[in-house]
């Protein structure tokens, strides 16, 4: 059996390290984590305290959204109005039926992504007061956010609290940089930057594409993601998981197995790509372990266990004993690992072991940039299914935990030294940022309001169309009421056409509010007022067009035409004419208020560039 041999981190931290020099009220104690529920998120979150030396001295508290039922379609919303809407929701119902509503719960369940039975919801005021109250004793607190869902918290934890917090967010924010002291996040984030990402874009997009600016001081890069692989964790894990992995025939391929993403789609093709490729390498193998994640889908899963279940020399985790994931870092001679998890193949390059990435081909977008980034390095290399597993190679292991912790370090003296000769703290904004005045934000609110009233008046005025011209019905007598004249809308396909088409633009508006107040809210926010330009302008067209389409048949309905002997029918329909009349000046109506709605749109999106 060959040796095991571990990277060394560059700079270990052993013990409690003071990032501040000078002053007992500048060392770091103490830190807190705010997670999203994601394993893979609070991973890295965990992962920089411990290379920090923290890992036994910090708090989780969890960012939860609400789930079920129509919670599901909802998990666009920010968090925070997200929440409130299932609290009324929750309301409605519940008083409906006589009940009191329980008060929300302070903790929520962990997902064992932790270790931990229960965890303190994210409160913002909480912490804050927190952070204030014990700053004298215990000094600054440190805060580390990862994951969309946390960036209000955090950024409002550093708005609130300033001199008492040091705040990094892991993953970029998208927007407004200046909001945290620190982010971290990988280099392929910038990638819709680069040349090759602006060739791929339509021109009038790219000013819609986040980030915009490349990334200043305090923004700390890595090559991937970060993770609580080290040298001591594995050598923990070796010792761990010696008496399964030990008698094992060496050498042992690890497969890890992910799911597809939207910037890396795969299917059954490649399940069976990647079974055919195992297969013709298994005789240079000793030993070959399988893991799925638990999002792989059912397709792929089954052809591989299908194929190699029955192979002496694979075995397959079936997800119902311990995670063996740290047991493989630290036994396996090589890695087989689907491109689409930037989380398992970053663990698997910091072991410095072969590492054969499959499916980076179908890879796109800034995935593709991170692989195209880890083969220029020598860090990975295909699977082609020709490769020998006995013979191994090597590179210099990843260190992005360790270097960012560093970079945090650096961040906490530069900003101690800067507050001690009087200055303003190093990343409190960026540069553009401490030059340029942000805009006055009741005026975008004032506008964001006029919107959602602009958004009521058209919605009740598409819903009035629809409901008049769908009941609109005129019945005429002929010599005896046994022998009728009768008009309604399904009598001609353009009146349908016309009632349809309102129908759309009513759910349209009525969908849109919930947008609409998120503008409110976030009045700088750009990727709601985007998404609602383009259906806007989607809508107006669809209600002008039925309303000019209804308007024609109305103008031969008033007047006839001489020339083709139509005769002019509103003479005897005269209460049905004037109601469809009526139903095309709300569609007309309607547009108006939606052009008006795009102009004011396009205003608010001109001042935000």
């Amino acid at each position: 059996m060959r040796p095991i041999r571990l990277p060394e981190p560059p700079s270990p931290t052993r013990g409690m390290p003071e990032i501040f020099e000078g002053g007992a009220y500048n060392v770091i104690r103490r830190a807190v984590v705010i997670g999203n529920g994601s394993p893979g998120s609070e991973n890295q979150s965990v992962g920089l305290l411990r290379a920090l030396g923290l890992s036994d001295k910090h708090v989780l508290y969890r960012v939860t959204r609400p789930r079920g039922g129509i919670n599901e379609w909802l998990l666009w919303l920010p968090v925070g109005f997200h929440k409130k809407l299932d609290y009324l929701i929750r309301l409605i119902r519940i008083y409906s039926r006589g009940k009191k509503l329980a008060p929300l719960p302070s903790e929520n369940g962990g997902n064992g992504s932790v270790g931990l039975a229960s965890i303190l919801e994210a409160d913002v005021k909480g912490i804050v007061t927190m952070a204030r109250e014990t700053y004298e004793k215990d000094g600054p607190l440190l805060v580390v956010a990862s994951g969309r869902d946390t960036i209000s918290v955090a950024s409002s934890i550093r708005r609130l609290a300033s001199e008492n917090v040091f705040v990094i967010q892991i993953q970029h924010p998208r927007s407004q940089l200046n909001r945290f002291d620190l982010v971290i996040t990988p280099r392929h984030d910038f990638y819709p930057l680069t040349r090759q990402a602006q060739e791929q874009v339509p021109r009038f997009l790219h000013r819609w594409i986040t980030p915009r600016e490349p990334p200043d001081r305090h923004v700390a890069l890595t090559l991937g993601a970060l993770h609580q692989i080290d040298s001591a964790a594995l050598r923990s894990a070796a010792a761990a998981w010696h008496d399964e992995f030990a008698p094992l025939p060496k050498p042992l391929l690890v497969v890890n197995i992910g799911w597809p993403t939207s910037n890396c789609r795969y299917g059954a093709d490649l399940a069976k790509q990647l079974t055919a490729s195992l297969l013709s390498i298994l005789t240079s193998c000793g030993t070959v372990r399988i893991s799925f994640s638990s999002r792989t889908p059912e397709k792929v899963s089954k052809i591989i266990v299908k194929e190699l279940a029955d192979n002496p020399k694979v075995y397959i985790w079936d997800g119902q004993e311990s995670n063996p994931q740290m047991g493989h870092l630290a036994w396996a001679d090589a890695f087989v690992i689907t491109a689409d998890s930037v989380s398992l193949i970053s663990e698997a390059c910091s072991t410095g072991k072969p590492v054969y990435v499959m499916g980076a081909d179908r890879c796109k977008w800034k995935l593709s940039d991170f692989h195209k980034s880890l083969r220029e390095r020598g860090v990975v290399r295909p699977f082609t299914g020709s490769e020998d597993i006995a013979e191994s190679w090597s590179y210099p292991p990843l260190n992005d935990t360790a270097e960012a912790a560093s970079r945090v370090r650096e961040a906490l003296s530069e900003q101690n030294k800067e507050t001690k000769k009087g200055k303003a703290p190093l990343l409190v904004s960026s540069p553009r940022a401490a030059v340029e005045p942000q805009p006055k934000r009741g005026f975008k609110k004032g506008l964001a309001i006029f919107d959602f009233l602009l958004r009521l008046c058209a919605t009740g005025a598409a819903l009035g169309a629809a409901a008049t011209v769908g009941t609109a019905q005129q019945t005429l007598p002929f010599f005896t009421q046994f022998f009728q004249f009768q008009a309604q809308y399904n009598d001609l396909p353009t009146l349908v056409f016309f009632l349809i088409a309102m129908a759309i633009v009513s759910g349209y508006l009525i969908l849109s509010m919930p947008f609409s107040i998120i503008c409110i809210i976030r009045p700088y926010a750009t990727t709601p007022r985007l998404i609602l330009v383009i259906f806007d302008t989607a809508m107006a067209g669809l209600a002008i067009a039925s309303g000019s389409a209804v308007a024609a048949i109305m103008y031969l309905a008033h007047n006839g035409n001489s020339n083709t002997n139509w005769l002019p029918i509103c003479q005897q329909f005269g209460n049905f004419c004037q109601a469809v009349s009526g139903a095309v000046v709300g569609s007309f109506i309607t547009g108006t208020l939606l052009l008006l709605i795009l102009i004011l749109s396009a205003f608010i999106l001109k001042r935000s560039s």
